[in-house]
Formats: structure tokens, sequence, C-alpha cells
């Protein structure tokens, strides 16, 4: 089995897992627009991102077809997880006179985004994208862990992704043929089950 194969089959399992944990984030009773509201739409918005990697590894590029038509719409879904993690983030750590600013700001940013990813091919734009608002989460956690706000779960999960976000960047390749994409999306099968206990400890109001 080649690698493109195994990076599929990494990234499907990877959506599996999301879209299962995504669902029982949902499922538990929350106000509208409250912290944990917007965790369940980032971690919907993370399966279906995996899932079109899946089919882009798995079917587009083997068949050596344009990806523009799948990756685009990856990296723009990869913005709406950024927008709901910012709002999130605002929602649970934010006093409320800044709710509507963290609003305005994400939604521009959002706009920006996608209008640049459709310009530009580089992938270095969904980083700086995201990166920022991961720092932020991250932050954020670990002073609230004082304040009874934060999670060490939320705060592990975040240091796993961003662990796996180094192997990718770095190309570790040594798990032939787990390259490092594929690796990728095995560190992150562990890092989102942390950070759903850590949406599991968000405000519902």
């Amino acid at each position: 089995m080649g690698t493109l194969a195994i990076t599929s089959i990494t990234n499907f399992i990877l959506a599996s897992e999301l879209f299962f944990l995504a669902g029982l984030m949902v499922k538990t009773p929350k106000a509208r627009f409250s912290a944990a509201w917007f965790w369940g739409g980032a971690m919907f918005a993370l399966a279906t991102s995996a899932l079109l990697g899946g089919i882009d590894h798995g079917f587009i590029e083997p068949a050596d077809l344009s990806r523009y038509v799948i990756q685009r719409p990856n990296w723009i879904v990869v913005g709406v997880a950024t927008f709901c993690m910012l709002l999130a983030t605002a929602r649970q750590f934010f006093p409320s006179s800044w709710q509507r600013p963290a609003l305005i700001f994400g939604t521009i940013q959002l706009i920006l985004y996608a209008v640049a990813v459709l310009l530009v091919e580089d992938f270095r734009i969904v980083i700086v994208n995201y990166a920022p608002v991961m720092l932020l989460l991250l932050v954020a956690s670990i002073i609230g862990l004082r304040r009874g706000t934060g999670s060490w779960q939320m705060v592990v999960g975040i240091l796993v992704l961003l662990a796996a976000s180094a192997v990718q960047a770095l190309g570790v390749d040594v798990f032939s043929p787990l390259e490092r994409d594929g690796l990728y999306h095995v560190i992150s099968i562990v890092g989102v089950l942390f950070m759903y206990w850590g949406g599991q400890r968000l405000k519902v109001t």
C-alpha cells in the first residue's frame, strides 16, 4: 500500500473520530452562541476538513486531477473552524464588552482569509490564519486554570496538535509508508480527543 493510500486512510479515521466527537458535543445541552456551541461548530468543521483531505489524498491526487476544486474548499473549512475557535475563546474567556468586537474581527478575518486562499496557492496562509487563534486559546486556557475557566484537557489537546503540526512542518518521514501527513493525522487523533474533553468544560450559557 502506497504512502498516499496510508495518508488517505489516516485522514478518514481522523474524520470519523471528529464527526463522532462533534456529534457528542452537539448532543450536550447548551445555549446558542455559547462557548460550547461554537466549539461544536469547530469540531464539525475540522471533521469536514479531514474528510475532504482523505478524498483529496485518496482519489484526486493519485488520479493527477486538479486539486484546486477540493483543496481550496478544504482550506476555507479550516478557516471556518478557526472562526468558531476564536468565538469560543471569546465567549469563554473575554468580558461581555469584547464579544461584539470579537465577532466583527472574526468575520472580517474569515472573509479576507477566504479571498486569500482562493487567489494564492500557499498553505502558509492557512497556518498564519489558525496558529494565532490556537496560541490565544492555549494561553487563555493556561491562565484560566487558576480562575476555573480553563482546563488541562484543552491545554494538552492544543499542545498535541501543535506537536503534530511541527512534525508535519519538519517533514518527519521515518515511519514509511506513514509519511509526515499521515503521522500528523495519527498524532491528531489523540489531540482532538483531549480537545473534545476540554470542550465539554466550556461554558454552555
